[in-house]
């Protein structure tokens, strides 16, 4: 087995099956009842000939923001990490990291040389993720707890991938009164957000209205 394959079953499968993640390969997903995604992976970089480096890092991934990003497909794939709204690096203890010296992305890379630190690299990367990563991100597949940490806590390890108006319509949507998101929307267009994104969010609440 793939000495990363091995750290992976021994020390990340049992915090994240606790956690109530399904694994496949090296991606673990957890799904919000609304169809919400938070999905942790495990991901090389072949970057050093003497060492596994690999990055760790959480996406979540709130159903509008999947439904937007495959809105001209008849047949959407099944939801990844591709449509995340946002992401969060865990971040290595100096003692396993590939460069503990160096500014971010490189601080990001986890390292191991088989065999002698991968226990070691494991046992760290469990207690991470155990007493940081997932009490930080477990608590943001609800949308509001999203939006909210996503104003309050910018450059605290997690960043959203679109700006502040997008991100806040795409975790509104669903679930505010219709006339409080419209007139996010509206400003949205006066601002001259992205033209096809006004024209989605507007027909995702006009099914709304539609339905209610």
């Amino acid at each position: 087995m793939n000495p990363l394959d091995t750290l992976v079953r021994e020390y990340v499968v049992p915090v994240m099956k606790a956690a109530g993640f399904a694994k496949k390969g090296r991606t673990f997903r957890l799904v919000a009842p609304n169809g919400d995604h938070l999905f942790m992976q495990v991901w090389p970089e072949a970057v050093d000939p003497e060492k596994h480096v690999f990055d760790v890092f959480f996406s979540v991934v709130p159903l509008p923001s999947w439904d937007f990003a495959y809105r001209e497909q008849a047949e959407r794939p099944a939801v990844n990490a591709s449509g995340a709204l946002a992401r969060y690096e865990v971040i290595p203890p100096p003692a396993v990291a590939h460069q503990p010296d160096s500014e971010m992305p490189f601080r990001s890379r986890w390292a191991f040389a088989d065999p002698e630190t991968r226990d070691i690299c494991g046992r760290e990367l469990a207690r991470v993720l155990t007493e940081v990563a997932l009490p930080r991100m477990v608590p943001l597949l609800d949308r509001k707890t999203l939006l909210t940490e996503s104003r309050i806590n910018p450059n605290d390890g997690l960043v959203t991938l679109r700006d502040d108006d997008t991100c806040e319509i795409m975790l509104r949507i669903d679930d505010d009164p219709v006339a409080d998101v419209a007139a996010l929307v509206d400003k949205a267009e006066a601002d001259g957000d992205f033209p096809p994104f006004v024209a989605w969010a507007r027909e995702r609440l006009a099914r709304r209205v539609a339905g209610a």
